[in-house]
């Protein structure tokens, strides 16, 4: 009986993110794109900036800022943070006339120190509407950075820009495959999100915040994934986060493979790190104030990445069927197995609708593969966590 209740919990505890993600996929199929509402960008007047923290990002810095600057965004509304630079960054933005900020500290690194530094100077100067968060190698157009700013202002909360990766068939197959499982987490699942109400998980660029928000939420911490922290922050405050899918944010994958590896590890482990110190307070509190969207926020974050969610329901369906089989008792077996058999389905017709532009028919096996090789990543969260940010290393290709 004993047995039977752990097998059962076992099999629960995996079902639930299966579910989650099933459920959110499923609502984004028979979601229909909506036109961007041109009658409120217009109405809508305000003020913004663009905040863009940058360490040793010479090599993509002046790509950025001359996109905006072409997008015709006034110099003086974009400050870059050239935090702890060891290159020209600082110099290649002063060339261009937009405010440069240098900060310097080798004990508080991290993205979200530069963020808070670029605050406290706008606390010190005129005031603005809006402030809007953009990484230095990301690209964002006139249209997006308007639709930002209405809903940001008709809202009063939080806006998430739709933020993708470039696809482009000569990447290689592990980048295709990784650029299918970054379309899932930052524009299917958010889709579902938002139709259900429940505050949206900020993905780190193309942020919108009305600024009597941003400027009361301490973000000075070395929180490596301090998006998703600034998210749960800012639910917890009242003002929970909206998606916009037609504002949308564009960057690419690091060419370099320890780039790469680096990159996917910071955010897998801190949205692990952030699932196990975060998860289990946001559903407490959501019990006690009966409040359900906190709920679904709890579990929207819960989820593992896609790769190790895969990962763990193949495996624990694996040991569940041994056990059935030794013991006869086949319920729990049967529980994981249907919400796996569930959570397939939703994705391989997520994949047919949005995903086939990534990965053709005969490279699906290929997801087998690339789910197991990033073992390394999973097992180095156990034995050797990363803690702190490591900025990403980019080539120059656009």
């Amino acid at each position: 009986m004993v047995l039977d209740f752990i097998l059962v919990a076992f099999a629960a505890t995996l079902s639930i993110p299966l579910w989650v993600t099933g459920i959110e996929l499923l609502i984004t199929l028979l979601h229909k794109v909506q036109e961007a509402d041109n009658s409120t960008m217009a109405q809508a007047v305000g003020s913004y900036k663009i905040l863009i923290p940058a360490h040793n990002e010479s090599e993509v810095i002046a790509h950025t800022l001359t996109t905006l600057l072409q997008q015709k965004v006034p110099a003086d509304s974009i400050i870059v943070v050239a935090d702890n630079c060891t290159d020209d960054t600082a110099a290649i933005a002063r060339k261009l006339n937009v405010v440069v900020l240098e900060r310097f500290n080798d004990k508080l690194r991290g993205k979200g120190f530069a963020l808070d530094y670029g605050i406290t100077y706008l606390k010190n100067q005129s005031q603005t509407d809006v402030l809007i968060i953009l990484d230095a190698d990301c690209e964002i157009n006139n249209t997006s950075i308007h639709l930002l700013l209405s809903l940001c202002l008709t809202e009063n909360r939080p806006i998430q820009a739709l933020y993708l990766m470039r696809n482009h068939r000569e990447h290689s197959l592990k980048q295709r495959i990784a650029g299918f499982a970054w379309l899932v987490k930052n524009k299917i699942r958010p889709i579902a999100v938002n139709k259900l109400g429940i505050p949206v998980t900020l993905t780190g660029s193309g942020m919108a915040f009305p600024w009597p928000v941003i400027s009361t939420i301490s973000i000075a911490h070395g929180n490596i994934v301090e998006d998703m922290q600034l998210g749960i922050d800012c639910t917890l405050k009242g003002f929970a986060p909206v998606f916009c899918e037609q504002a949308v944010v564009y960057s690419d994958f690091p060419e370099q493979l320890e780039a790469e590896k680096s990159q996917r590890t910071r955010w897998e482990h801190g949205h692990l790190s952030t699932i196990i110190q975060q998860v289990p307070k946001l559903i407490k509190q959501a019990i006690m104030q009966k409040d359900w969207c906190l709920l679904g926020l709890a579990l929207d974050i819960g989820v593992p990445p896609l790769a190790l969610l895969i990962m763990l329901a193949f495996t624990g369906t694996l040991l569940l069927a041994v056990v059935a089989f030794m013991t006869q008792s086949y319920f729990a077996f049967f529980v994981l197995l249907f919400s796996f058999l569930f959570f397939t389905l939703m994705l391989l017709m997520t994949w047919w609708k949005s995903g086939r532009d990534y990965l053709s028919f005969k490279e699906l096996h290929s997801i087998i593969q690339y789910i197991f090789s990033k073992i390394y990543i999973y097992l180095t969260f156990i034995f050797k966590r990363q803690t702190s940010w490591i900025r990403t290393t980019r080539d120059t290709t656009h």
